[in-house]
């Protein structure tokens, strides 16, 4: 197997200023590839640091992928690390020089000659275009080895590293299938699947849980083995078919979306501890807008009261976060917005304002379109945690409720 390295480079990064999404990003997608990623390396905005880190990688090598340093400031040092390690010139591409400020001066009246910098082109570079910000990738083949320079946001590494990866395949690339579930633990899922992940050696099965994306089963096989992982996927999912939500790329809120609009239906929201998390988190999608009416914000109890005709006894004898209140919401929703389906949530997020009797992370949500389908929860974590847990599992309960399960 070929090896490969990704160098970050930023002096923010090793501050903790932001986090290295970019390889963890890159480190999957390699492996797929066909690449043994044998070090991720950070290094600060300091050219002879830069150098260093190139030339030792690259005798270790086939493929180095820098991230960042890419952009029109003087800190921005990649291009002439990457240049020096190499022994090769840099000149001014004309051209792209053109291509950039074109772009910046639809959004700004005056354009500072450092942007020129960008377009600073290591000597037997290919380009690779930026679709979304200004600062353009280079790739260079040197002595059978391959450096790849992408820019540090994400936004825009991604689709540029899209666009060329084919170009690095390998002889040796990977099949991999990525089940995900909301609704089902990591430690269930396992449970309930262990006789068909661990009988065999030809698949490597790994789990990953977050409040974001819910568990993830990972498997990988290589690709003249696929067969055997596509038959395992079979009889996974005749084990969790109803819970599982979506494959690889596909996220939840997505896939609901993508439900509304085959059922023919709309829906709408009615947000108390949310926050409005839960529209927004469904606007993401391109498409929404077909299939989704609105929402309320019910922050405060006097919206509920006023806007969703909440009763003042509702509150006064239940309380706001309770089973009464969220099916009253969701009914004052259903005569506002008129939308075949109203999801109501309100709880305590925390990290005041819990009792004895409701905890923060008390979060009740029901769903109504002909019935009322009210659910309890009790969510863990920090107050955006519960927030975020509790406008995602609003998404997984409306899936379930579109599938009929």
């Amino acid at each position: 197997m070929k090896k490969a390295a990704i160098l970050g480079v930023g002096s923010e990064l090793l501050e903790g200023l932001i986090s290295n999404r970019n390889a963890q990003y890159l480190a999957s997608e390699l492996k797929l590839l066909g690449y043994s990623v044998i070090k991720i390396v950070t290094v600060g905005d300091v050219l002879e640091d830069i150098v260093k880190e190139v030339r030792e990688l690259l005798s270790k090598v086939d493929l180095l992928v820098t991230t960042g340093g890419l952009g029109p400031t003087m800190d921005d040092l990649t291009r002439e690390g990457v240049a020096e390690a190499l022994g090769r010139k840099l000149y001014v591409d004309e051209e792209l020089v053109r291509k950039i400020r074109e772009r910046l001066s639809k959004r700004f009246t005056r354009i500072p000659d450092s942007v020129d910098r960008q377009a600073m082109v290591i000597e037997g570079a290919q380009i690779v275009e930026n679709p979304v910000g200004t600062a353009p990738g280079q790739m260079l083949k040197v002595d059978g080895r391959i450096v790849l320079l992408l820019p540090g946001p994400p936004q825009e590494l991604i689709p540029m590293f899209e666009s060329v990866k084919d170009s690095l395949k390998t002889n040796n690339t990977f099949y991999q299938i990525t089940l995900k579930y909301y609704s089902l633990p990591e430690s269930l899922l396992e449970d309930v699947l262990r006789d068909i992940l661990y009988a065999q050696r030809d698949v490597t099965v790994a789990t990953m849980a977050d409040h974001v994306e819910g568990v993830r089963l990972r498997l990988t096989t290589t690709m003249d083995k696929r067969h055997i992982l596509d038959e395992m996927v079979e009889k996974i999912l005749e084990r969790t078919g109803d819970h599982l939500y979506g494959v690889n790329d596909e996220r939840l809120e997505e896939v609901v979306v993508k439900l509304l609009k085959e059922r023919g239906k709309t829906v709408a929201f009615a947000e108390s501890c949310t926050g409005g998390l839960l529209s927004s988190t469904i606007v993401n999608v391109p498409g929404a807008s077909e299939v989704f009416v609105g929402s309320v914000v019910a922050y405060d109890n006097e919206v509920k009261k006023k806007i969703l005709g909440v009763r003042e006894e509702t509150l006064e004898r239940f309380g706001a976060v309770s089973e009464v209140c969220v099916r009253e919401m969701c009914e004052g929703l259903k005569k506002l917005m008129g939308a075949d389906i109203c999801l109501a949530i309100s709880g305590i997020a925390g990290p005041t304002g819990g009792s004895p009797e409701k905890p923060v992370g008390t979060v009740f949500i029901d769903l109504f379109e002909k019935e009322h389908r009210t659910v309890k929860y009790h969510f863990s974590g920090d107050r955006n945690m519960i927030r975020t847990r509790s406008a995602m599992t609003s998404l997984e309960l409306l899936r379930r409720h579109l599938k009929g399960v």
